[in-house]
Formats: C-alpha cells, sequence, structure tokens
C-alpha cells in the first residue's frame, strides 16, 4: 500500500470506531432510562389489638317500682310506687285473695288471720288478714247466703298505725292515727259520739252510705270512723266502713 493510502484508511478505521462508541453510549442510555425505579420496601405493620377475652357488658335492666304507700279512699284502696305510679287497686266489691297477694308483697310479710263473727243477721263473719298496724277483713260467704255483691258490708279495713314497716297508710281528710282529739275535730267531721267508755267517736263522709237520704243497701263508697283513747284522747283507730245505726 502507497503512503498516501494509509492515513485515509486510518482516518476511515477511527471514524467508524467513533460511531460505534457513541452508538453503544446511546444505546447504554436508553438502557438505563427503561429500567424501573428501585422499589421501596414496605414498612412494617402495626400489630392487631389483642382481642378482648373478659365478658361483655351485660345491658343494665330498668328498676321495678316498689311500694312506698296505702291510699285509702272511699271506694277501696290503692298501693302506690315510689315514682308515683299505682301498682294494685282494691275496691270493697272485689274478690280479696289478689289484695292479700298484693299486700304482703308491698308490707314485705305475710299477714296473721283470724276469724271475726258477724252477728248472725245483718253482718257475716269475716277473715281478717293483719299486718302491724292494717287490717283488711273480708266476709265469709254462707251456703245458701246472699251473693258478694249483695252484701252491705263484703270488706273492710281498719289501720291502726301511720305506716307498716317503711310503707305509709294514708287515709282521707289529712287524718293520722295518734292525732289529737281536739285536731280531728278541726276537721270538721259529719259527727261525733261518745263511746261507752265515755271517748269521743268520729264520723266523717257519712253521705256516702246513703241515696237520696235513703241508706244504701250496697254502698259503692265507705264513710270513716275514728276511734280515739279514753285516756289520752287521741286517735287509735281508722275504720272504713258504711255509716250505720247498726
Amino acid at each position: 500500500m502507497s503512503d498516501g493510502r494509509r492515513p485515509r484508511a486510518l482516518l476511515l478505521l477511527l471514524t467508524t470506531a467513533g460511531v460505534l462508541a457513541i452508538a453503544v453510549a446511546v444505546a447504554i442510555v436508553l438502557l438505563v432510562g427503561r429500567m424501573p425505579a428501585p422499589v421501596a420496601a414496605p414498612a412494617p405493620s402495626s400489630p392487631a389489638p389483642a382481642a378482648s377475652t373478659g365478658p361483655s357488658p351485660t345491658p343494665t335492666e330498668a328498676e321495678e317500682p316498689t311500694a312506698s304507700a296505702v291510699v285509702l279512699s272511699g271506694g277501696g284502696f290503692t298501693i302506690v310506687a315510689t315514682d308515683g305510679s299505682d301498682l294494685y287497686s282494691y275496691d270493697w266489691h272485689d274478690d280479696a285473695a289478689p289484695a292479700v297477694t298484693a299486700l304482703a308483697e308491698a308490707f314485705g310479710v305475710e299477714p296473721s288471720t283470724s276469724t271475726i263473727e258477724g252477728d248472725g243477721t245483718h253482718f257475716p263473719d269475716y277473715t281478717s288478714y293483719d299486718w302491724d298496724g292494717f287490717a283488711l277483713r273480708d266476709m265469709v260467704a254462707a251456703d245458701g247466703g246472699k251473693p258478694r255483691d249483695e252484701y252491705f258490708q263484703p270488706s273492710y279495713v281498719e289501720i291502726t298505725s301511720k305506716a307498716v314497716g317503711d310503707i305509709a297508710v294514708t287515709p282521707e281528710f289529712d287524718l293520722q292515727v295518734g292525732m289529737p282529739s281536739d285536731e280531728v275535730r278541726s276537721l270538721e267531721p259529719d259527727e261525733e259520739v261518745a263511746a261507752a267508755d265515755g271517748s269521743p267517736r268520729f264520723f266523717f263522709a257519712i253521705d256516702r252510705s246513703f241515696d237520696d237520704d235513703v241508706e244504701n243497701p250496697t254502698p259503692e263508697e265507705y264513710a270513716l270512723w275514728v276511734r280515739t283513747d279514753p285516756t289520752d284522747q287521741t286517735v287509735t283507730a281508722i275504720t272504713y266502713r258504711p255509716h250505720s245505726a247498726l
């Protein structure tokens, strides 16, 4: 080869090598640009809270109302709850068995029982259900006798205390066992008489026993009989029963 051709061949070789180097560099750049970015490792997750092993709370149940008083009226009595609601009501002509059960539950004790003999004509025998300070007396029906709803006094109540345990016993007209006779007079009773022992006896609401001035044979509402002690003349008993001259 002549000396003139060698430089041209060398120049061609170097040019080719440069082109190849540039191509390789471009290929590397493109390859690197297409590689995915490194993914960061996930952060460690917080541990799940441990499940409770204790018992589930029990829903609170509403408390049942309890008795606070027995309130008497002309037509019977009502057992009143601490929240003011009526727990049980009794009418003088009602069956006494449910009343005895309701009173025993209210007073928290069963009654003692005894028999009060009638007079053989106007009044039957009575079963007396007695708590300390409160007595419910219910007639004993005689074989072949009149039905209960035809009796003048099928049942009645006598109270000798302001309360039975924690249960107040409340009659009408602001009367109370233990009240002095002068205070009873201030309440304007319908009638006052002297008992055989000289003690004053008072009557309230005697008109309940009459219809147009005629004695009602089956009154729906009773009068109040108030007995006093002959010594200090304080009230010893208040009885709900029809007013009668018998």
